[in-house]
């Protein structure tokens, strides 16, 4: 067996509809009890959030950084069971870092819920009402890459 890595991923990866074919099978019952358990600790739907949206609330850091851990954890939940075998490193982006955590045994996912979702409001609570943006440069140009790291 080769040893391989799992990385997780942080906010910015949801979406309305996401994880939608997981949950059509409904002998898989793994996608559907995850968020069943995030959305009991949560007190919020997060399964009818992301199959229906609406998507200003699914982007509010608060629900977004929950969403994305407990999709992360469904993924690696769902990814153990048919494969039985736990990758040698994780590892995670930014809010993935929780995934990595919790995916990993080293912290609860109930104690990673609550942080994140305290993490959420905050970070919500600090760009209400204040221009934010962020973007990524994808297929940049090596020559011209370089010019912005000299």
């Amino acid at each position: 067996m080769t040893a391989f890595a799992m990385l997780f991923p942080g906010q910015g990866s949801q979406y309305v509809g996401m994880l939608s074919s997981f949950f059509c099978n409904k002998k898989n019952n793994i996608f559907k009890n995850t968020f069943d358990e995030a959305s009991d600790y949560i007190h919020y739907d997060l399964f009818k959030l992301i199959q229906e949206g609406p998507s200003l609330i699914l982007n509010q850091s608060q629900y977004t950084q929950v969403v994305i851990l407990t999709a992360s954890l469904a993924i690696y939940r769902f990814w153990n069971d048919k494969k039985g075998i736990s990758p040698l490193f994780m590892s995670g982006h930014s809010l993935g870092e929780y995934s990595a955590l919790v995916c990993s045994n080293s912290i609860k996912f109930s104690d990673a819920l609550n942080i994140v979702f305290i993490r959420g409001k905050l970070m919500q609570k600090i760009t209400q009402n204040k221009p934010t943006l962020m973007q990524a440069i994808i297929g940049i140009d090596k020559k011209k890459f370089k010019i912005f790291v000299e």
